[in-house]
């Protein structure tokens, strides 16, 4: 009998195992669980059809506009908990032109994009927590105003973050690291600049980040910040100079009432040992919602701040962005999301500007499938760069997009 009850307890431990390694069936919507009832492994699908009214220019300047299909098949996994805490995500993403207006479009500009994501959180209650966090992706297009010609951009940045909770939580000290690295590809040969095509290898990048920060939560869900830190940007190309600064600045997040958030920070940036010459700017945020209902809110926001685009080209940038969301009969949501900035390039005279306006619908048909459809216009403005280059109608230009998205997720 003592073996027999051995065996047993063996194989129940056996079962209670296997029942928490393997996944079990869900619903749904409510994606299929892994290791108990905590996480939670969602795949999904989207499928999206977008009309460009300028996906690029002709040899005689004209804009081409074309269909893209999106297919975009992928997963998230979310493992909640009180002491450790992980995520992981990550699609694949094939834009196939059509080639409505132009032939070229379909066989050139289709290709394969993607994104992944991972976060963990370890020891979140302790007083000494650990957070890292990876993200890569590969896509067309890049914020940085002062390429030639589009681009596909393969970005990564891995962020590590050491949070000290001395007495309760309520006083938070974070030494955090960052590291990122981006590279370059054509989008196209561009008929306009091909020898800018060439050069588009040699703008990928290496940037190191190290600093920290200061929070003291003297409100229930409000805080004082003081942060600081050091940056070194060394670009792909030996012949190009690399950057290095440093930035501080301190100031006030949180929520003023029950309905009201709002963010408000200042400091100052500047390089160091650049060669040409220093830059240096202040810092500000200024950023306030309004959640007016649990389905209804609408924020604001401005920023100064120094940046570097890819050359290494430094530059000061204004931002002014918002947007609302109002969900309607608990199923329908509409939303509009807008966003203008500016950018001073130094050293010179050369300056640019973007604008982005893009309203939206969104509905749940069910649980497990939502569809959207919206509208955005884009408008790039750009002077005082060299006279070649101003030339180029991809310097000024503006462009309507619409789509229709539909996904499913388990």
């Amino acid at each position: 009998m003592p073996m027999m009850a051995g065996r047993r307890g063996r194989a129940a431990a056996a079962a209670l195992a296997l029942s928490l390694a393997a996944p079990a069936a869900g619903a749904p919507g409510n994606g299929i669980r892994i290791g108990g009832a905590e996480g939670r492994l969602h795949p999904f699908l989207e499928v999206e059809d977008r009309y460009d009214s300028n996906v690029y220019y002709t040899a005689d300047q004209k804009p081409v506009g074309d269909m893209v299909v999106h297919i975009r098949p992928g997963f998230d996994l979310t493992v909640p908990g009180e002491v450790t805490a992980a995520q992981l995500g990550g699609s694949i993403d094939w834009a196939q032109y059509l080639g409505l207006s132009a032939a070229e479009t379909k066989s050139q500009l289709s290709k394969l994009y993607g994104q992944a994501s991972l976060g963990l959180a370890l020891n979140r209650r302790g007083a000494v927590g650990l957070e890292v966090d990876d993200e890569f992706r590969r896509a067309q297009g890049t914020t940085a105003l002062d390429l030639t010609n589009a681009v596909v951009s393969n970005y990564n940045a891995l962020r590590l973050r050491v949070p000290f909770r001395p007495g309760g939580g309520a006083l938070v000290f974070t030494a955090d690291g960052a590291w990122a690295l981006e590279t370059f590809e054509a989008f196209f040969t561009d008929p306009l600049c091909p020898s800018c095509t060439g050069d588009v290898g040699k703008l990928g990048y290496n940037e190191v980040r190290a600093g920290g920060d200061v929070k003291w939560l003297f409100l229930p869900r409000t805080s004082a910040v003081l942060q600081g830190g050091w940056f070194s940007r060394v670009p792909n190309d030996s012949a190009a100079s690399h950057v290095s600064g440093v930035e501080g600045q301190t100031g006030l997040t949180g929520l003023v009432t029950p309905h009201l958030g709002a963010t408000l920070k200042a400091g100052y940036s500047t390089t160091v040992g650049v060669a040409s010459g220093n830059v240096g700017t202040w810092l500000a945020t200024v950023e306030g919602e309004w959640i007016a209902t649990d389905s209804a809110s609408v924020k604001a926001g401005w920023t100064h701040a120094l940046g570097v685009d890819p050359g290494p080209v430094l530059y000061t940038a204004n931002r002014v962005y918002g947007g609302g969301r109002i969900l309607l009969a608990g199923r329908y949501a509409l939303r509009v999301d807008a966003n203008w900035e500016s950018r001073a390039y130094s050293p010179g005279s050369a300056s640019a500007s973007v604008l982005r306006v893009e309203p939206a619908v969104e509905a749940g048909i069910a649980r497990w499938m939502s569809a959207s459809f919206g509208y955005a216009y884009s408008k790039r403005t750009s002077s005082s760069f060299a006279a070649d280059l101003q030339a180029l109608p991809g310097f000024n230009f503006s462009k309507s997009e619409t789509w229709l998205r539909l996904a499913v997720r388990y």
